[in-house]
């Protein structure tokens, strides 16, 4: 009978921890992912952080814990901290990664576009005869300028 106890004690004590889901920070094909491929590990990250979050506090697991040994509390409550930390820190890294990468990439076009769209405009305006000829080129050179 004492060795059932025993085993249950033990086999409570292993379910109820928490288990090891931290992250690399960097890993060496990040700088090679794709602005789509860096938006879905994102968001999967997002979703982990929330999962390894939950284990934090008053949980199912700490609960049971505190009746049959209480110390396993603080260690589910360090490695949880681990996992959030560790996951943050991903986020972190690769969130540097894409806004480098992709906003600085959609902000040049759609400077680029602007200045399409103001060529456009501009050759309209002198079409119509609304611009001298001087005023077309002289606006035309500036914003061509400006790429």
């Amino acid at each position: 009978m004492n060795k059932f106890v025993f085993i249950l004690l033990v086999a409570s004590g292993l379910l109820g921890c928490v288990s090891n889901e931290a992250v690399q920070t960097v890993q060496t094909d990040d700088e090679t992912k794709s602005c789509p491929a860096l938006k879905v590990e994102l968001s999967q990250l997002g979703v982990k952080f929330d999962d390894v979050k939950d284990d934090s506090g008053v949980t199912g697991k700490n609960v049971g814990l505190a009746l049959v040994f209480w110390p396993g509390i603080i260690v589910n409550e360090v490695r949880s901290n681990k996992n959030q930390d560790s996951i943050d820190a991903r986020i972190n890294h690769l969130s540097s990664i894409y806004n480098r990468k992709c906003l600085d990439e959609k902000a040049d076009n759609n400077s680029i576009g602007q200045l399409s769209d103001r060529l456009h405009e501009l050759k309209k305006l002198h079409e119509q005869g609304l611009i001298t000829e001087d005023e077309y080129e002289k606006v035309r050179q500036r914003t061509l300028d400006d790429l």
